[in-house]
């Protein structure tokens, strides 16, 4: 889910929606005995609270890092409200605000190692031994020697790391639960956009599918990741002629170091083409681009019920009824 000062973001939780407007957030969530609970959080975007972060390329990283904090919250609602609806044993005692920011810090932190392990190590180390598959060479390929060839393998991996893993997980009832919300929340946001009134009949006739998708972020950032990082580690070795000489193990690191390191980087530019692709929607060139966002999103929606609606359309009058969105605005989902 991306977000941006004027835009509303949107996030499927567990039985339910978090939708964000200008002003704040809310999150909306189905009981057992039918009634929808929603908890409405104030919240002013980081960029507009630091201005300084409210460059082109920066406030993109800015925004995602407050959208992963903010995701990570929502879940936890959703969470605690299905443990809770569901009868478990839960400690009466309600965790004090230190703790509570302490478990979510440790949270974000496992969460981005896991995603720098599984989708920059991993394929990093494995496309470094793909050289001996082609049968052509015993040599192993290098990214600083073959840096076109060597990311445009990586990234292949990256989505084949992906989709396999959104494949095995959709076969879990309860993550297709969640992706039906997610095609509620990209329903009930195309129907804001158009200007309609929020209803369930209004909303059903839209797609699931949005181009502002958090899904299709993640498509683009595996296209421009292969150019980044293709011209890191040519600009590495030019800067560094030494660079070639030095170990294999330390110049892995290095490199894996350097793709860790400029990620905000490319989530940022990332950021930045996802705006333009929904502001020149209607550009050949731009839909070609978002294309394979649509894609993706195919794995992570699947078609919702009315009640899922009622949910998502919730979840949207609420967030933006903390304030008033500006004329003209758009919407932004996740």
């Amino acid at each position: 889910m991306l977000d941006t000062p004027l835009m509303i973001g949107g996030q499927a939780v567990i039985e339910g929606v978090m939708m964000r407007g200008p002003q704040g957030y809310a999150i909306s969530v189905r009981k057992n005995d039918g009634t929808i609970t929603t908890a409405v959080t104030p919240l002013q975007p980081l960029t507009k609270r630091i201005p300084s972060l409210n460059i082109p390329v920066l406030r993109g990283a800015a925004s995602l890092i407050e959208m992963l904090t903010v995701g990570i919250k929502s879940l936890e609602f959703s969470a605690n409200e299905f443990e809770e609806d569901n009868g478990s044993e839960k400690d009466k005692k309600a965790p004090n605000a230190k703790q509570s920011r302490f478990a979510l810090a440790v949270t974000i932190i496992i969460s981005v190692l896991i995603g720098i392990l599984l989708f920059v190590v991993a394929p990093n180390l494995a496309t470094h031994f793909a050289g001996k598959l082609t049968g052509q060479s015993t040599r192993p390929l290098l990214e600083e020697k073959a840096p076109v060839v060597y990311n445009l393998i990586s990234g292949a991996i990256r989505v084949f790391i992906i989709v396999g893993y959104i494949w095995v997980i959709s076969l879990m009832n309860d993550v297709r639960r969640l992706f039906s919300y997610h095609g509620a929340e990209h329903k009930t946001v195309s129907a804001f956009e158009a200007g309609q009134e929020l209803t369930v009949d209004n909303v059903r006739p839209h797609s699931t599918l949005h181009p502002r998708c958090g899904t299709t972020f993640i498509a683009i950032v595996l296209i421009i990741s292969i150019i980044i990082f293709a011209f890191f580690a040519r600009a590495l070795v030019f800067v560094w002629p030494g660079f070639s000489d030095l170990s294999f193990p330390a110049r892995k690191a290095i490199l894996i170091t350097g793709h860790i390191l400029i990620m905000p980087v490319v989530a940022g530019v990332c950021f930045e083409l996802l705006r333009l692709g929904a502001k020149y929607g209607g550009n050949f060139m731009m839909r070609a681009f978002i294309t394979p966002g649509f894609w993706f999103q195919r794995l992570t929606t699947r078609e919702p019920d009315d009640s899922m609606l009622e949910v998502a359309i919730t979840a949207l009058k609420s967030a933006l009824a903390i304030g008033h969105a500006p004329e003209g605005n758009q919407a932004t989902d996740g």
